[in-house]
């Protein structure tokens, strides 16, 4: 069901402040898109780190807490550093040990140490769509902040608390673009012939961000199940395109001038612009864009239970989702008044509404589809 919207939606996404993460306040409140929560983050490269917390003064008696959080989490450094500084700062006490990782690498340990869990908290990287294959794996917790969130951010499944919604985009490098001779405003002008091996995406089937960017290419071809929306994909991947395992090989790979455009999400693109990223832009595609609500789970039979409901309570807090939007992220708590120069008005673009939940229920079909599209 196609809609282009004067964004009621641009709700929760024309907040904001710069990715530099200090808030500012903004003269009116704005609302957050109806992101589709009823269905993630950037994937990067495996990496096992022990980060002691910061030793400040606890500003408040909850800084009292101690002990330990282990944290697997697929969100880029920027935003990690971000969120995991002022957590540390609230609970000074607690160590922080992480393993950053793409979200299927981050799903699969969890699976594989369901027996003997080493993770307290998947952090971003989650949707819909994991509750309904992984709902065994997290404990039921729902985050003292839950009624503070729209309807459309609820925690909803018992397991699962969103904190940001995320959209696709296109990443073009100024100079590869101009040299191919392409204006790209759309996914259609990706097929152009001058573009073949300039193109570059992650693999869906394991990166949250890049089936993001595949469920919005099938809800604006036809939906999954049409030979539209199949057909434009092969045609894509056919022209060269590169799949790669980890989304920041796609925005770093179009800003170092590898790739000419690159199928990746608005917060790391947001975030790069932010500290001075040039010679690159956003791109919207014409053809429309859809809203994914993602999230974070805690791990079931994890060793650091409360510390672990604490980080969920954290990530749904003002504080944090202040931190969101300053990091290029739109958060999903529509009531704060921020506000961030580098998102763009979602009245100006096209907003498709996409069949989460038939999406989220063919999940693995789609991604077998994907698999046979991508052996040509």
């Amino acid at each position: 069901m196609k809609k282009t919207v004067a964004i009621v939606l641009a709700l929760l996404l024309a907040l904001g402040c710069l990715a530099g993460c200090g808030g500012k306040d903004a003269d009116a409140t704005t609302a957050a898109p109806a992101a589709e929560s009823t269905q993630g983050a950037g994937d990067n490269q495996p990496a096992e780190t022990t980060a002691p917390a910061a030793q400040t003064d606890a500003a408040e008696p909850a800084g009292e807490a101690s002990g330990v959080l282990n944290v697997y989490t697929t969100v880029s450094d920027l935003q990690y550093n971000a969120i995991m500084g002022a957590f540390s700062e609230k609970y000074p006490n607690i160590e922080i040990n992480f393993t950053q990782a793409g979200a299927g690498d981050c799903k699969s340990r969890i699976q594989a140490e369901a027996d003997n869990p080493q993770g307290d908290v998947m952090f971003g990287g989650l949707v819909y769509a994991d509750t309904l294959t992984m709902a065994d794996n997290f404990e039921v917790y729902v985050s003292a902040n839950d009624d503070k969130m729209p309807d459309e951010f609820k925690n909803t499944t018992g397991v699962l608390t969103y904190h940001d919604a995320q959209i696709p985009c296109l990443w073009v490098n100024d100079e590869l673009e101009k040299e191919a001779g392409v204006t790209i405003t759309s996914y259609a002008d990706l097929l152009n012939p001058a573009l073949n091996g300039q193109i570059i995406s992650a693999d869906p089937t394991g990166s949250s961000s890049a089936w993001n960017q595949l469920q919005c290419i099938l809800t604006d071809f036809g939906g999954w199940e049409s030979d539209e929306a199949w057909d434009y994909i092969k045609q894509l991947i056919g022209n060269g395109m590169v799949i790669q395992d980890s989304s920041s090989a796609v925005y770093k790979g179009v800003h170092t001038g590898e790739y000419a455009v690159g199928l990746t999400y608005e917060p790391a693109c947001v975030q790069m612009l932010s500290e001075g990223a040039e010679g690159v832009h956003i791109v919207y595609p014409t053809e429309g864009v859809t809203s994914i609500a993602f999230g974070s789970a805690i791990i079931k039979n994890c060793q650091n239970l409360e510390n672990a409901k604490l980080f969920m309570d954290f990530l749904t807090s003002d504080e944090c989702q202040a931190i969101y939007n300053e990091c290029g992220a739109r958060q999903a708590n529509s009531n704060l008044q921020v506000e961030n120069e580098w998102l763009v008005d979602l009245s100006t673009i096209t907003y498709n509404v996409a069949d989460t939940e038939a999406l989220a229920a063919n999940r693995e079909t789609i991604q077998d589809m994907w698999r046979e599209a991508a052996k040509q």
